[in-house]
Order: C-alpha cells, then structure tokens, then sequence
C-alpha cells in the first residue's frame, strides 16, 4: 500500500486562486468523502477536516487550467500508505501532497485517505479506550473488554482491507474473520492489539489455518504452507490462487513473530 511514485515538479508555481467553480467542486469532494469541516483558504489550498473526529486534516488545490488536482494530508500514516503520485510541497502543517491528472481519481484518493485514517492508529485505540472506559478487573470485565476490542479490530480490518479477503478476495462478511498476527492474550500492549498492522482479513478457512500455524506469509506476501497438509485441505485453501498480500514494513514485523512462532 505504500507509495513511491516519483515526485512530480513542485506544485506552488502551478496553484492558483480557486474560482468558484472549481472551489464548489473541491468542497463537494472534501464533503462525499468525510471531510465536512471547512477550515479556510491559504496559498491555493482549501483546508477540511472530518466533522466526526477522524485525525488528519486534508487540503485540496487545483491547477491552472484544471489540469492538475492536488491533495494535501496531514495524517504521517496516511501519507505512508497511500497509493498516489508525490507532489511537493505539501500544504501547511501537511506531511504530503499527492498528484491527480483527474478530479476523478482525486475523489478516489480522498476515499481511501478517509478509510486509512478512520483504521489507522490511532483511532482504533481511542474508540476501544472510550468502549471499556469504568471496567474493572474481575473476570467477567475481561471478557467484556476483549470482545469490545474484537469488535472495534474487526471493523478497522473491514476498512483497512477494504472488505475483502486478503487472500482469497471474498467479500461476503459472514464469511470474514479479524485475524490477530500475534494473538491478542501474546501482545504487549493495547495498542499492539488494536493496531490494522497487526491484522490480517481472512475468510473463515484461512483464518483458522493461519491461527493453527498451518500457513503463514512471507515478507513478499507469498504464502507459505506446510509440507504436511493433506491433499483435502490444499485443495480448500488453494494456496496456488491465493493473492500476495500487499505489506508494510509493521505488517512485517508482525509476521517474523509469527513464523518464528509456528517454525516456518
């Protein structure tokens, strides 16, 4: 997911002062895609930031002519991740500015711009912090506390893998577990728990093959698989046709524990 495309000219000889047309259509993107806070105008940028509490402000700019479409974000992991041609400079406090030839591609990065922020620690932390907030240590409070944050990881997953079987592409959500790389009960801390980079989506029958150490991921995102495994559940798994999976460095990390775990 992390891009590294090449980075175009700089982008502040090409800014302009946004006419009303253009500005109408920006402020629309900002707004389909969850930035409905308008936080002003400076140096050919228009500033938004989500009204619902999700971090990282953006900042949109258009080109002479329209024949460029920028966007700003704020957001270090975002930046990271997202998939777009680098423009430089970035607007104000922004870590990065990307490059789109059309609005239309714009409005799909700003989507995903939305969807990695809402996944992305830290926001995952927060909710599941504000989900257990008054509960002791009994028992019981434990068991509560690891479903709510069971709950609070699948939906960043759905989000971060954008509903989808890493492996398999299947898309049915009855059929889609959270699938904790180092277990919940092995890690050292929330954050470890509730951080997407420590998440897998995987349909049921992967899930319960990766959880029993029966297959496991390479730093490429190749699938590996025991030599063991009868001709019965290859022929499920089908790991010929499994997609590699598309990692960062964190992921990574995450996977060295469990194959180190497994004896891969």
């Amino acid at each position: 997911m992390t891009g590294n495309a090449a980075v175009p000219p700089s982008t502040a000889a090409r800014l302009r002062a946004i006419p009303f047309a253009a500005r109408s259509e920006l402020v629309e993107a900002a707004w389909n895609h969850g930035y409905r806070a308008e936080r002003g105008e400076a140096d050919g940028w228009l500033f938004f930031a989500s009204a619902e509490g999700v971090p990282g402000e953006i900042a949109l700019a258009v080109a002479d002519s329209e024949s460029a479409w920028f966007l700003s974000v704020e957001h270090l992991g975002v930046a990271a991740e997202l998939n777009s041609p680098r423009a430089a400079p970035p607007a104000g406090n922004g870590c990065a500015a990307f490059c789109f030839a059309t609005q239309v591609e714009l409005r799909r990065a700003l989507s995903r711009v939305f969807d990695l922020a809402t996944s992305l620690p830290t926001l995952p932390l927060s909710q599941f912090e504000v989900g257990i907030a008054g509960l002791g240590d009994s028992e019981v409070d434990r068991i509560v506390r690891q479903r709510v944050g069971q709950d609070v990881f699948r939906a960043a997953l759905m989000v971060y893998w954008e509903g989808r079987c890493v492996v398999t592409g299947i898309a049915e959500p009855a059929l889609l577990r959270a699938s904790h790389i180092v277990p919940w009960a092995k890690c050292t801390s929330d954050a470890e728990r509730l951080d997407v980079h420590n998440g897998l989506l995987l349909a049921a029958h992967w899930d319960a093959a990766f959880d029993a150490g029966l297959v496991s991921f390479d730093d490429a995102g190749g699938v590996l698989v025991r030599s063991s495994l009868d001709a019965a559940t290859l022929t499920a798994l089908a790991p010929e046709r499994a997609r590699a999976l598309t990692l960062t460095h964190a992921h990574r990390r995450q996977l060295i524990w469990h194959r180190q775990h497994f004896g891969f």
